[in-house]
């Protein structure tokens, strides 16, 4: 075999070693953060939910760009909001994500209270075909 041949055949399989390294990577996602979310990425994450105890994983697109709280507005709207009013166990945090989930439902995520996040690069298709199998 010519030395042409052997540098060839190395260089197509080094070529699809690479490009399957990547397809998995990204279909496993990236490391990511919700409280740097931009609108339209789609996040596959653990939130931890006092109320329901263990957390849950969820597959969600952010729909909105990420709402910062300060100390002020967490105190209003602990002031105002009965919305588990009486949970000792459930706090405010700084950054909250308005998310669309694959059955359509808008649902809100506390940044803070999210583990395991792997932001999903090619999730466009993964979010639509997770929608297509809810319905």
């Amino acid at each position: 075999m010519s030395n042409e041949l052997i540098f060839t055949v190395a260089a197509v399989i080094a070529g699809v070693g690479l490009v399957a390294y990547l397809i998995v990577n990204s279909l496993r996602g990236v490391g990511g953060s919700l409280t740097t979310a931009r609108v339209g990425e789609v996040y596959n994450f653990e939130y931890e939910q006092p109320f329901h105890g263990d957390p849950e994983r969820i597959l969600a697109k952010v729909v909105e760009p990420v709402y910062t709280l300060d100390d002020a507005s967490i105190r209003r709207l602990n002031a105002r909001s009965n919305y588990r009013r009486n949970d000792p166990n459930f706090k405010r945090t700084k950054h909250l994500v308005v998310c669309e989930m694959p059955t359509g439902e808008i649902r809100q995520f506390y940044a803070e209270r999210t583990r395991n996040v792997r932001r999903l690069p090619i999730a466009g298709n993964l979010f639509r075909a997770a929608a297509a199998m809810v319905l």
